[in-house]
């Protein structure tokens, strides 16, 4: 797990999970015992935290979004997302990572030319209900994986306004950094 993803892990995801389910923050056991779990029901590698050497991106995109499930069980669309996970973990790790980095080349709104891209698919990861078709999830990653990383060799920024720092600080991350990003691996 890398260190920004270990940060929102310990400092949002496992406290929510928690607090909604009643355990101990600190109860060093069950949060060992709750990666095993999760990765017993995507069907993972067998794994003893999230420090394990087989414990990569799509482990811990399966592992956040089922701590995401358990800190609101009653919320509809993150059980939906939770059992698209499970039908194909490795499949919704590349769909995250394809919807990310459409959000940072080109934000949040779309635009009318967008509805026959993909299918008409608003995000890699489909609708609540949908199924995930590998291929096209595939597919969608590397369009947007190449393009983001063009833009970045370019020079450009995307118009992502949440992910621009202001004009006077300082770059919070080096070109060399964003195109590791760009190349697959996922922040968080």
């Amino acid at each position: 797990m890398k260190p920004g993803a270990r940060t929102h892990y310990h400092a949002r995801l496992w406290p929510a999970a928690c607090a909604a389910q009643g355990w101990k923050r600190g109860d060093e056991a069950k949060r060992r015992e709750i990666v095993v779990r999760c990765m017993e029901l995507v069907r993972g590698p067998k794994v003893t935290g999230t420090s394990d050497i087989a414990f990569g991106d799509a482990e811990t995109t399966a592992l956040f979004c089922y701590l995401a499930h358990l800190a609101n069980p009653a919320d509809l669309n993150l059980s939906a997302e939770w059992v698209k996970c499970q039908e194909d973990y490795r499949t919704y790790n590349l769909a995250k990572q394809a919807d990310w980095h459409e959000r940072e080349l080109y934000g949040t709104k779309k635009n009318r030319l967008d509805k026959n891209r993909f299918g008409g698919a608003a995000t890699a990861a489909a609708g609540p209900l949908d199924t995930l078709d590998p291929d096209a999830v595939h597919k969608r990653h590397l369009t947007m994986a190449s393009r983001h990383q063009k833009a970045l060799r370019e020079g450009r920024k995307g118009p992502n306004p949440a992910r621009q720092p202001p004009a006077s600080a300082p770059a919070a991350r080096s070109v060399e950094h964003s195109l590791a990003y760009a190349e697959g691996e996922n922040p968080f």
